[in-house]
């Protein structure tokens, strides 16, 4: 139930600049101020007559004498108008403004994502099941034109038209979730149901919280269209499984072992030849798979050829995503998109070190292939920029080609992104601070050692060891000289550049 207050102090507008739709026109944000019962509220809109209109129509209820909900901020009168517009709102219909509004400002992974996860809350969030279409047919219908074709514009096709019609009509409610009967029960089944893969079975942490995500993205929208007074997964006490983030040394391969299977990649013919930097660039610089395969010449700064133990620099602008379909990509030309880095603004550059010795195996790579159309440092024989399934194969057949039974039983650099872990690893090892690896590496300090806390077990060890000599070397009155560990800090992963 709301929370009501006649406590009401309203405030003068706040008016800032904006750009508006024209080529370097702006215009002015006028946003009303405005708490209750201590809460602060704030409503932008674009003229000094509407920001005057909404603040006339809040003034006038509170002379009247009405109750304001604290939460929300408006008049019981406004809210009940508020709610008779938006009753009879359904899921799909929430789904496809969400959707809309979301479309142009993400990119196509995401969107990607969004149109694989959606459907799965409308199997759950279904007024009736008389008619109704099977649960492949809801899913195929919804991801492929509902969240994706549709907005390119695409009429609906004809094998998805009877799923489409049925679902207009015979989704729930959004307002179901705010039932204070029924509502709890509700959110309860929706959770359930995405811990679930599409077989019936317990989904990942991870792929769980994907879906959970992206549909409580949507459910938030629904609260600020006011469609919902509340998050509804905010109302249960139900937690989300914790993820299963943290790397396992365990699929980890050492020096030794990256060396072993960059060899038998350079013997895979000869894409495997021209691959063979591109795992090395992931094995040690720990750049992503997508922000090797988006190299272009203005990235590298290699030293001088004489110069044998200069480091070199990457200096990375873009990565290149790749997707399951064309249809979430802006022209549906093609299935890789490039995009800024990960986490970063559009214009970031991230600065990451090249080992002398991977500037050798870099420059061995250039003499070979030199660099492709575009100034491109990797492509195929053909000339096709390598996708994640070309690279992909030619990975496989080199684990089974390079690792022993039990290497390969547990599972040990399974895919190539833990020759990405394998580095990141060993520089936390090596005792380089954490704030500059998650620079070199392009992420928080929080995720790197939430990712790598089983990696650093060994680097906590080695830790008390050295305060353990330094507080000998101090009762000693003297300098106690550190003991030799052969397996000091990973370095045997830095030794096979």
């Amino acid at each position: 139930m709301p929370d009501w207050s006649y406590k009401v102090t309203f405030w003068e507008h706040e008016v800032s600049e904006r750009k508006g739709a024209g080529k370097n026109k702006k215009g002015k944000t006028h946003t009303v101020r405005w708490t209750v019962g201590g809460k602060r509220h704030r409503e932008p809109l674009r003229s000094k007559a509407a920001a005057d209109k909404f603040k006339s129509d809040l003034m006038t209820a509170h002379r009247d004498g009405e109750r304001f909900d604290i939460e929300v901020g408006l008049p019981e009168s406004m809210l009940k108008a508020e709610s008779a517009q938006q009753r009879g709102m359904t899921w799909y219909e929430l789904t496809l403004k969400f959707t809309d509004v979301h479309w142009p400002t993400i990119g196509f992974r995401q969107r990607e994502s969004i149109a694989e996860c959606l459907p799965e809350a409308a199997l759950v969030l279904l007024a009736t099941t008389e008619g109704r279409p099977t649960d492949k047919e809801i899913r195929a219908a919804l991801r492929e034109w509902a969240y994706g074709d549709r907005l390119h514009g695409d009429p609906v096709p004809e094998e998805h038209e009877q799923t489409i019609a049925w679902l207009e009509e015979n989704t729930v409610e959004v307002t179901a979730f705010d039932d204070v009967e029924t509502g709890t029960d509700l959110v309860y089944e929706l959770l359930n149901h995405l811990e679930r893969k599409q077989d019936g079975t317990k989904a990942s942490a991870n792929y769980a919280r994907r879906k959970r995500t992206n549909v409580g993205k949507a459910l938030k929208y629904a609260v600020e269209k006011r469609v919902l007074r509340t998050h509804p997964f905010g109302t249960v006490s139900r937690k989300a499984e914790q993820s299963d983030d943290p790397v396992d040394p365990a699929i980890v391969p050492n020096g030794e072992q990256i060396e072993r299977l960059l060899t038998a990649v350079g013997e895979a013919a000869e894409l495997g030849r021209r691959l063979k930097a591109f795992f090395a660039i992931i094995a040690y610089a720990g750049l992503r798979p997508e922000e090797v395969i988006a190299l272009r010449k203005n990235d590298l700064l290699l030293p001088e050829a004489d110069d044998a133990n200069k480091f070199g620099e990457f200096r990375l602008r873009r990565a290149e995503s790749y997707g399951k379909s064309k249809r979430y990509t802006d022209n549906r030309t093609q299935r890789r998109d490039r995009r800024r880095l990960k986490h970063r603004s559009e214009k970031t550059i991230r600065s990451v070190p090249i080992h002398p010795r991977l500037v050798v195996r870099i420059r061995e790579h250039l003499n070979q292939f030199g660099y492709g159309p575009d100034d491109r440092l990797f492509i195929g024989p053909k000339g096709a920029v390598p996708s994640p399934e070309t690279y992909g194969r030619v990975w496989r057949k080199a684990r089974v080609a390079a690792l022993s039974e039990d290497e390969l039983a547990r599972e040990l650099a399974a895919v190539p992104y833990n020759l990405r872990h394998a580095c990141v690893s060993s520089w936390l090892a090596l005792g380089v601070e954490p704030n500059q690896v998650a620079e070199w590496a392009g992420h928080s300090v929080k995720t790197l050692l939430g990712t790598y806390a089983k990696c650093l077990e060994g680097s906590a060890d080695r830790g008390k060891q050295r305060i353990l000599e330094a507080f000998l070397a101090e009762t000693a009155g003297g300098e106690a000289k550190p003991q030799e560990d052969e397996e000091e800090a990973g370095g045997e992963n830095l030794t096979g550049i």
